[in-house]
């Protein structure tokens, strides 16, 4: 299974989610940018539901930032990987500094691509997009934000995870959707795409105008 680019992704997982979402709860796509944001709009724009922006970020080894050992939402609360936190020995205080780092990057960004705030979603369906997970835990970061803002349900929507990505997600989300979950020893997203370039600033800020200019962006 190989997309094109995002935004076919997009178009697929959009029939995927269909037939699970609920107008009377008032649904709502919360990107994970840069690399959800794609995704969402064309989620947004096939089921003519609002999108949004959620920033997370992963929280990475000191000697290998690509490697997670959790993530964090904009609240500041942690989701961590606890028995790779212990197997690679990092103490409370290193967890504490990189989370600190990271939660400076959450408010660049924000203020980039979120100066009005996040939406209401008390009461709301909300669908939290990526263009893939690989260990997921920025999606479960950005599901629990979206608990403690009072979502009456939480779905996490991929194009593409690993086959045990499931069980991961299990009691953290109310649902799971991943259209494509692959056996691949050695996963990566960016397998999965033929166009896997790394959205800019200016591409994000470029979708998130057009959803506006559609009446799909909220606030």
């Amino acid at each position: 299974m190989i997309f094109e680019t995002r935004e076919e992704a997009g178009k697929v997982l959009a029939e995927d989610l269909r037939h699970r979402i609920h107008p009377e709860d008032r649904p709502i796509v919360l990107a994970i940018p840069r690399g959800g944001i794609p995704v969402a709009y064309q989620i947004a724009r096939s089921l003519r539901i609002p999108m949004s922006v959620v920033v997370v970020r992963k929280l990475g080894l000191p000697w290998n930032e690509e490697a997670g050992f959790g993530a964090i939402d904009p609240d500041g609360t942690t989701y961590l990987d606890d028995e790779l936190v212990n197997h690679a020995k990092l103490d409370p205080e290193t967890v504490r500094e990189i989370a600190r780092r990271e939660i400076e990057e959450i408010r660049s960004r924000e203020r980039k691509f979120m100066p009005e705030g996040y939406p209401d979603l008390n009461g709301r369906e909300v669908i939290v997009v990526d263009d893939g997970v690989a260990t997921g835990y920025t999606a479960i970061a950005a599901a629990g934000f979206a608990k403690k803002r009072g979502a009456k349900k939480v779905i996490v929507a991929v194009p593409v995870c690993p086959k045990e990505a499931p069980r991961r997600f299990s009691g953290k989300v109310d649902e799971f959707v991943c259209h494509h979950a692959s056996g691949e020893f050695s996963f990566a997203v960016g397998m999965f795409y033929k166009d896997f370039h790394q959205l800019s600033d200016e591409e994000t800020l470029e979708y998130i105008r057009k959803a506006k200019e559609e009446g799909v962006f909220e606030p």
